[in-house]
């Protein structure tokens, strides 16, 4: 399962606000839905997010033969944790259901 960090050179708040609001985006339209299932602030201050994302995609000729599908409906859980005083970000996502 790939693994990584990524330390971005911009201010904190910044990459911050861009991590928490880049869905919806009208420059995406391959994303069709996000649910936030879960928001909530704990006792340390740190701030946590839930969030279902769906995407939907068009697929290459060649596989369309061969699946019988148009397009793919492909789901992702997101969970989030900002933390104001350590300043950090840490996102997890998790493939859920890849659907024709």
């Amino acid at each position: 399962i790939p693994e990584g960090q990524h330390v971005f050179d911009h201010p904190w708040e910044t990459d911050t606000t861009a991590a928490m609001q880049k869905y919806p985006n009208p420059m995406n339209p391959h994303m069709v839905g996000l649910n936030i299932l879960d928001r909530h602030t704990d006792c340390p201050g740190k701030f946590h997010s839930h969030r279902l994302l769906s995407t939907e995609w068009g697929l290459p000729s060649v596989v369309k033969s061969l699946i019988g599908a148009e397009r793919t409906k492909i789901y992702v859980q997101e969970h989030s944790e900002v933390d104001p005083v350590g300043r950090t970000v840490e996102l997890l996502r998790n493939l859920l259901i890849f659907h024709l």
